[in-house]
């Protein structure tokens, strides 16, 4: 018999999250109401019992690229069309090789667009970015 493959135990795990979520959300809980001061006033359009209503909410600001360094173009154009560079940055200590296998899994898993070659040095941009001497914080926003 073949263990489950990485990819079937994430989609049992999403499934059982997403039944979990809809069973609580039928309890009664409502989400807190968003800051007054981040929510635009609604508008809407009402047809008969039906209210549909639109709101703005402002997000902070994430559009900041990684910090310089060698390679740092290549991962700013391959990682930050799914990630903030902050998300990227704040991940624990990692060992080389597991940097790689996480850089492999994102372009076979998730479609991210690095080629082979491009493999090493995104890698070592990111292990040089965890040395006691690299800047932690990202760059200014682009």
């Amino acid at each position: 018999m073949r263990a489950p493959s990485l990819a079937a135990i994430v989609v049992v795990l999403i499934g059982a999250s997403l039944f979990v979520l809809i069973a609580i959300s039928g309890r009664g809980h409502q989400p807190p109401p968003a800051p007054a001061a981040a929510v635009a006033p609604a508008s809407g359009i009402s047809n008969g019992d039906v209210t549909l209503t639109s709101t703005a909410v402002d997000l902070p600001d994430d559009m900041a690229t990684f910090p310089p360094g060698q390679h740092a173009d290549l991962v700013n154009q391959r990682c930050l069309a799914c990630h903030s560079a902050g998300m990227v940055l704040t991940q624990p200590k990692l060992k080389p090789e597991q940097w790689t296998a996480i850089v492999e899994k994102m372009r076979d898993a998730y479609r991210a667009p690095i080629a082979d070659d491009e493999v090493p040095a995104i890698t070592a941009y990111l292990v040089a970015q965890q040395s006691p001497t690299a800047s932690q914080a990202p760059a200014a926003p682009r």
